[in-house]
């Protein structure tokens, strides 16, 4: 474990009591128990487990002062992470517009190779920093959150779309598409919603439908020819998909499409 504490000031309204990184996993745990101080947590590498839920890299985890609170390293995949531990009554809704975090406490975060380069200079140069310097690092650190939110909330997006239409043709779901972006399932879907007006499921699914309907223009190929085409093992199972999204079925809709 390495530290830098601070030259911190109480009666100011926001400010950080010490910065930290855990890289020894049989150290990287607390609780459950509550503490009366604000505390985020950076996950660097591998995953873990805060108030019972799965945090891995490219994640963190805001932890309320006074709340109940525990978290442990996976076993299978031990984590390194960073912390700031911080005070003062602003602490909370500065924290909770930059970081968005979800109810639970976890949030993403996009900046993950800048931050572990920043990690490793700032505890090779500093043991103990002015307070005005430690205020400092944290608005820098919650300025990349803004920049998530910003430029990157759009380019999640356009990734997103990329992969889809790149592997549509298999059975990819929209789980293994935020795998890709290092993001979760759960934050995709909000920047889907929040940009597109549609989930990311229904944007995988308009895909194969325009492309099944494409193909059923074909004769030479068949239903399940066109199901596999478009991700699906069982040709029953797109007979299925595409009749509850077209209301009728793929025969009848390539029939329609050579009468008309």
């Amino acid at each position: 474990m390495k530290t830098i504490f601070t030259e911190y000031d109480e009666k100011e309204s926001l400010y950080v009591v010490s910065y930290g990184t855990e890289e020894i996993s049989e150290n990287a745990h607390w609780g459950k128990g509550r503490r009366n101080v604000y505390i985020i947590h950076y996950v660097l590498s591998g995953e873990g487990y805060y108030n019972g839920v799965k945090v891995k890299e490219g994640q963190g985890f805001f932890i309320k002062k006074g709340n109940l609170h525990e978290y442990a390293s996976s076993s299978d995949k031990p984590w390194k992470y960073f912390w700031i531990i911080a005070n003062g009554e602003k602490v909370f809704e500065t924290c909770k517009k930059y970081l968005s975090f979800h109810n639970n406490g976890i949030f993403d975060y996009c900046f993950k190779n800048e931050l572990v380069a920043f990690v490793n200079s700032f505890f090779n140069r500093y043991k103990t920093i002015s307070h005005a310097k430690a205020v400092g690092v944290f608005w820098m650190i919650m300025s990349s959150h803004e920049k998530l939110e910003t430029a990157k909330g759009n380019k999640y997006i356009i990734e997103a779309k990329k992969y889809m239409e790149q592997n549509y043709y298999r059975s990819v779901t929209v789980y293994e598409v935020a795998e890709m972006l290092h993001i979760s399932d759960r934050y995709l879907y909000n920047l889907f919603i929040k940009h597109e007006n549609i989930s990311p499921k229904k944007h995988l699914n308009d895909l194969r439908m325009n492309r099944a309907c494409e193909l059923l223009k074909n004769n030479n190929m068949s239903i399940t020819e066109v199901a596999t085409s478009v991700g699906f093992d069982d040709v029953l199972a797109f007979s299925r998909f595409f009749k509850k999204n077209m209301l009728i079925s793929p025969t009848k809709y390539r029939e329609t499409a050579f009468d008309a």
